[in-house]
């Protein structure tokens, strides 16, 4: 009997007195598979249809398999499952097992979900994306049906935060899992895949069983393998990779039990941290890092990072070697810094491209805020998603699905490959015949980046060959939209087909590097097939460092773009300042987002908003830099960088060069509208144009914080330098700080300000933070200095007793 049968009574009460429960059960527990059998078989759900998900296409599978073995059954009758591409089920199927992106696809399609009466979410712990939407629309659907019931299970889970949110009691299970014991090995300067290599092969001397590795990603784990395969394996030892870009089928082959007699090791990604059971396990190596996809909304691109795993992941992944026996583990770490991890894993949602989330919640119906999140997405990745998705013209500018964005949501893939496919039907429709096939086979490509190994047009030529699992997706694709695939397809349409996909990454050619249609700008992979071609559409970009790199892409023609685009390319009005010239000039152009694809002069038109336009089109070209900047101006800039700095979150405005040059419009617009020639730019009145970013409370609370000038005890005003190295600075001739032992300070004692004391003639004697020390210990030698070279100025043996001056000896006398 597995633990969870000990809570499963007190389970069934909850469930009859709430429509919402939270189970807690670590690894082990049977949450998985004892607890769907149980309630399937109890009389409480007698008739009833359950619906649980899985957030892997593997562990939906073969829990489905084994549940329904259990009943002495295949799978496909009582017990079903559906996973993307492939489903076993039938009408008297009453338990359904599901993957993420399905369970969202079937309330988008039954908003009721009339035919089900309990959805178990499985794992949530992981919280992907599609099990955070997933569970914010059976949210929805308890308001219109509140008998559908929701048990949300986890084994690592904030289920007290979790539970208060969507007013759920909470269910404890113990777990079972013998003891696992852990040794921390340090670090070295090695590549991972040779720490790794030399853990496994001790342990495999050290140790009986199979071994589960960790690793983040393909190349580590191909690096490995080969390492382990050059230094030789033992006779009876089979080595296996497990990757979620592997087969269903090569994937159940590395969770198999070894034959008779041999034992195996099992190189993963973080696939196997929870859900799948490798039977046999009794060590675990645990590189202690995953690899995980981090989205910037301000360039519109992934970054995918290397990252340390939280507590509870590493807790998940030694736990698989005690789930049969007593077992053992190795981190890759040191047990004070492993103390330093994160408790928890961050919800995926706060880190991803949401674009595919946005238009599953428009097709729903409403906008964000109108749902309850476990975590809210964050408003800047919804703003990104929504602009592609108006670009697309699949959402309009009040964020309402469009009947062409409802053709696109059905499709069931990424919404830039939704695009590409509808285009083809427009392209075949205009004669140009196996645009659809062709797009077919483009979208299963480019679902999965990680084939995008060689150039696109060789993959199209052999994807039925060397690709058949992306083969059999094109074939999915082609039974959607209705046409055939075929052996020979019109491969230059391809870049017309691409850029529907990806119309935030036409990009043209400038100096060494590329600006693409969404205003950044990228550079190509070293020694890229493409280089030097003037337009590139970029399927695959990456932040690599502090650069935009172009690692997949096919060359287009700009003429191709004119006559594909043209009913939505308009030619509009400019007018720009030649510098040269010293003269304003107007011409028409067509844009493709940042992109000037054609420009044709027009007649000089010289309104107060094209003046405005023109020099900020100016500024923006030639950097902030270009505008006249005087030292008023730019100790604003700095006192107002500095408040940002250490009060982030009181709402100062953002006053770096990027959002300046950003927000140009709006601060320096208003000022630029009667400029006619570059020497009246050269006027501009920076410092108050930057003033009037600032409320009036704002302004005072500046004074008062961050003054301009500091008194000095003999009443002088010192002027404060913020834009000196180091912070804060000032300059006072040191007989006018004799008596003083506090260092001055601004923004209420919280910042120091370094003071350089001068002699009597302005020269700099010292720097310092600390007056009180600086008496105490470097004084008698500047004293010692100053007496001769200035003996007609008072030199105090302790200055920290004396009265600060301004004067000589003998005008103190009178």
């Amino acid at each position: 009997m597995l633990p969870v049968a000990d809570i499963l009574p007190q389970l069934l009460l909850l469930l009859q007195q709430h429509n919402k429960v939270l189970l807690s059960a670590p690894p082990g527990a049977g949450k998985s598979t004892y607890l769907p059998l149980y309630l399937l078989q109890h009389q409480q759900f007698a008739g009833k249809t359950i619906l649980m998900l899985e957030p892997r296409r593997l562990a939906a599978k073969n829990i489905a398999a084994y549940i329904a073995s259990q009943l002495g059954e295949a799978v496909g009758s009582t017990v079903g499952y559906q996973i993307r591409q492939e489903k076993k089920c039938c009408s008297s199927t009453r338990l359904l097992v599901v993957t993420e992106g399905v369970l969202t696809r079937k309330l988008q399609q039954d908003p009721e979900l009339a035919d089900v009466d309990l959805v178990l979410f499985d794992e949530f712990h992981e919280r992907s994306v599609h099990a955070d939407l997933a569970l914010a629309l059976c949210l929805e659907v308890q308001q219109l049906r509140p008998q559908l019931q929701l048990l949300i299970m986890s084994a690592t889970l904030d289920t007290a935060n979790l539970a208060e949110l969507i007013q759920a009691p909470v269910l404890q299970s113990e777990g079972r899992s013998y003891p696992v014991s852990v040794d921390y090995v340090l670090p070295d300067n090695q590549p991972l895949a040779q720490q790794i290599c030399r853990i496994v092969q001790q342990a495999l001397v050290k140790h009986t069983g199979n071994i589960l590795v960790f690793l983040p990603g393909q190349s580590e784990i191909n690096q490995c393998a080969q390492r382990l395969e050059q230094h030789g394996l033992p006779d009876n030892t089979q080595l296996h990779r497990l990757l979620g870009s592997l087969t269903l089928a090569q994937q159940q082959a590395a969770i198999a039990a070894p034959p008779s007699g041999k034992r195996k090791v099992v190189l993963s990604t973080n696939l196997a941290e929870t859900s799948l059971t490798i039977d046999g396990i009794t060590v675990v190596i645990d590189s202690g890092v995953c690899r995980q996809s981090q989205f910037n909304p301000r360039q519109g691109l992934s970054v995918l990072d290397t990252v340390a795993i939280s507590q509870a992941a590493a807790v998940q992944r030694a736990g698989r070697a005690g789930r049969l026996s007593e077992g053992h583990c190795y981190r890759l770490d040191t047990a004070e810094k492993w103390q330093r991890r994160a408790r928890f894993e961050s919800a995926e949602i706060e880190r991803s491209d949401l674009t595919a989330l946005r238009l599953d919640v428009a097709a729903w119906g409403c906008q964000i805020n109108d749902l309850l999140w476990i975590t809210l997405p964050p408003q800047a990745h919804i703003k990104v998603a929504e602009g592609l998705l108006q670009q697309l013209g699949f959402i309009d500018d009040r964020g309402i699905i469009t009947p062409e964005g409802r053709r696109a949501h059905k499709l069931g893939t990424e919404p830039r490959l939704a695009a590409m496919l509808l285009h083809a039907n427009v392209l075949e429709q205009q004669g140009n015949l196996g645009a659809k096939a062709l797009a077919c086979v483009l979208a299963a490509l480019l679902e999965d980046s990680r084939v995008l190994q060689d150039d696109i047009y060789s993959l199209l030529g052999r994807v039925k060959q060397a690709l058949p699992q992306q083969w059999q997706q094109a074939q999915s694709f082609a039974r959607l939209i209705g046409c055939q695939l075929h052996s020979t397809m019109p491969i230059e349409l391809a870049p017309l087909l691409l850029l529907r996909a990806y119309p935030d990454r036409l990009a043209k050619r400038r100096g060494k590097g590329y600006q693409l249609s969404n205003g950044i700008g990228a550079v190509l992979q070293d020694n890229h097939s493409l280089t030097g071609q003037p337009w590139l559409v970029a399927l695959h970009v990456q932040q690599f460092g502090r650069e935009n790199r172009i690692y997949h892409g096919v060359s287009i023609a700009p003429e191709a773009i004119l006559a594909d685009w043209h009913g939505q390319l308009q030619w509009e009005t400019h007018t720009f300042w030649d510098e040269k010239a010293g003269s304003f000039f107007t011409e028409q152009q067509r844009n493709f987002g940042q992109c000037l694809l054609s420009a044709k002069p027009a007649a000089l038109q010289l309104t107060a908003e094209q003046k405005q336009h023109a020099w900020q089109e100016y500024v923006l070209a030639k950097g902030i830099a270009c505008l006249p900047w005087n030292e008023t101006s730019l100790q604003l800039k700095a006192r107002v960088r500095l408040l940002q700095q250490m009060q982030p979150d009181a709402g100062w405005p953002d006053f770096s060069d990027t959002a300046l040059l950003v927000e140009l419009p709006n601060w320096l617009g208003p000022y630029l509208t009667t400029i006619s020639k570059s020497a009246a730019l050269a006027q501009l009145p920076l410092y108050d144009a930057l003033l009037q970013r600032l409320t009036y409370p704002q302004q005072q609370q500046l004074s008062q914080l961050l003054p301009t000038q500091w008194q000095a005890p003999t009443g002088s005003k010192v002027s404060i330098n913020y834009l000196a190295e180091g912070g804060p600075r000032l300059s006072v001739r040191v007989q006018e700080m004799y008596g003083q032992m506090q260092s001055p300070t601004v923004l209420q004692g919280a910042v120091n300000i370094t003071v350089e004391l001068l002699s009597p003639s302005r020269q700099p004697l010292q720097v310092t933070q600390n007056l009180a020390s600086f008496w105490q210990n470097a004084w008698q030698e500047v004293r010692k200095e100053m007496r001769g070279r200035y003996p007609k100025h008072f030199w105090p043996e302790d200055p920290a007793q004396a009265m600060p001056t301004t004067k000589t000896k003998k005008a103190m006398l009178r």
